[in-house]
């Protein structure tokens, strides 16, 4: 490599702003190879020179170590040289033996500290150059050690370099590497004390079509200013990656399935209601899975894969929430039911009973009920809260009444205990009211008065035991007529 090529090299890489080290190596007009290296062994980046020395078969560094790459005794040497960085020294070295295209040689191996804001041991540099002149070897390392002694800014500048090496560079979120290392521990987290883990897998409706008529500078605009807004949504312990393309991953600690589908809904309105340079509007659509105990990264992001497929199917602009680990998707799941159209689920033929009335009325109070959340998600002013909330409560009295006149004619032996239930729950729904208009409960106590005691515990509980009665009595006046 000629000193150009060097300079390119180590400018393309920030080797030049990181070490500060090109007048010593254009000195000795050695072609220098650098990486950085996690405290698991692993490359992080590299630049081309140190790839082509570790990885001579081809193939990039990067999530490579050393053990797999080089023999044992070169092995025990480099992890020599490494324990002394992990024992506190600034910088510490050895002279290895390496092929480089068949061709053996002397090689002085470079290793250094690379600290954190709290001065801890964060990663580790390495820099190999040959070895042929004894001289470069005490130069390098007092310059390294002078560096590391006086210079704070080469510690900064390393890191900074590693963090971009996990960042896209076109948006700024994490990348795929970043978030699997993030993702590691987390998952070790879940597994050990059991704290819901949810990820949002989520995609941009249409994007093929910003790129081929506007251009994919527009879309790069597009990606951008997406990636800012979806941020600016997100909680602090929740982290944004690009997938790749225009598929973006969100992962969220501590977060259960019902609040990790009002987040993603959150989100696809904040971007359905932004305006985008040329295109004015942008919808996306979102999967969302909870992680399964026992369950493997590849198995949760299939599952939340798969609910972002459903939710492009079925119209885009949607949230989708996946079934819990180990329930077959497309089982009744009354969770789902809690959150009903606000993650955009399909009515399923499972749910219905058959009688058009009865299964129009259910579907009217999941409406309601969804609107209600999504009021409360949005920030709606009081008024039109009040409104949601008096016609819900219209609605559950009306269904009632016309439920109650179908079961009577159909004969159904436990109508007067059914209809004790109703009288008791529109009883409830008349306090709730009251109480809610006076000030003396919240719209989230009505929601969940909605979601738990009427559609979870009432329509998918105890209506479901007059299902089969309405099914034979129907075939009955069939046979008769």
């Amino acid at each position: 490599m000629n000193d150009n090529d060097l300079m390119h090299t180590l400018a393309r890489e920030g080797v030049i702003q990181v070490a500060g080290l090109l007048p010593l190596l254009m000195q000795f007009r050695r072609d220098v190879c650098f990486g950085v290296k996690g405290l698991d062994g692993h490359y992080r980046l590299a630049n081309p020179g140190m790839e082509r020395l570790l990885c001579q078969g081809g193939g990039d560094l990067p999530g490579k170590s050393e053990s797999e790459l080089v023999p044992v005794d070169l092995r025990e040497a480099l992890e020599r040289c490494e324990q002394r960085i992990r024992d506190g020294a600034a910088t510490a070295s050895e002279e290895i033996e390496l092929a480089l295209n068949g061709q053996p040689g002397l090689y002085l191996c470079l290793k250094f500290a690379i600290l954190g804001a709290d001065q801890k041991l964060q990663s580790i540099a390495a820099m190999i150059c040959e070895s042929s002149a004894p001289q470069i070897g005490t130069a390098l390392q007092q310059r390294l050690d002078s560096l590391q002694h006086a210079n704070q800014k080469l510690q900064r500048e390393v890191v900074e370099l590693e963090e971009a090496a996990g960042t896209d560079k076109l948006t700024g979120a994490w990348n795929r590497r970043r978030l699997a290392e993030y993702l590691l521990g987390e998952m070790a987290r879940f597994e050990r004390y059991q704290h819901p883990l949810s990820l949002l897998i989520l995609d941009i409706d249409f994007f093929k079509a910003v790129n081929d008529q506007h251009g994919h500078g527009t879309g790069d605009q597009v990606l951008q200013l997406l990636t800012q807004l979806l941020q600016s949504g997100l909680r602090g312990t929740d982290a944004l990656a690009r997938w790749g393309g225009e598929e973006f991953v969100v992962l969220c600690p501590d977060t259960n399935r019902t609040t990790a589908a009002m987040l993603a809904e959150r989100l696809r309105e904040l971007i359905a209601n932004a305006r985008f340079p040329v295109i004015e509007q942008l919808t996306i659509s979102i999967g969302v899975a909870e992680c399964g105990a026992g369950e493997s990264w590849d198995e949760w992001l299939q599952r939340a894969d798969e609910a972002l497929y459903r939710a492009k199917a079925g119209g885009r602009n949607r949230v989708q929430l996946a079934a819990a680990a180990n329930q077959p998707d497309g089982a009744a799941d009354t969770n789902d039911y809690v959150l009903g159209n606000f993650v955009q689920l399909v009515w399923r033929p499972a749910y219905e009973c058959g009688d058009e009335a009865i299964d129009h009325g259910h579907q009217l109070l999941f409406a309601d009920a969804n609107e209600l959340l999504s009021a409360i998600l949005s920030g709606h002013e009081p008024e039109q809260v009040d409104a949601i909330v008096d016609r819900l409560l219209a609605d559950l009295r009306k269904h009632f009444q016309d439920e109650e006149a179908i079961f009577v004619a159909a004969a159904y032996p436990d109508a007067s205990a059914h209809i004790a239930m109703h009288r008791q729950l529109i009883e409830q729904s008349l306090q709730m009211a009251a109480a809610y208009h006076a000030g003396t409960q919240g719209v989230g106590d009505v929601f969940k008065f909605l979601a738990h005691d009427v559609v979870t515990k009432h329509l998918l509980g105890n209506d479901r035991k007059f299902f089969d009665h309405l099914r034979r009595s129907r075939a009955a006046s069939a046979d008769a007529g």
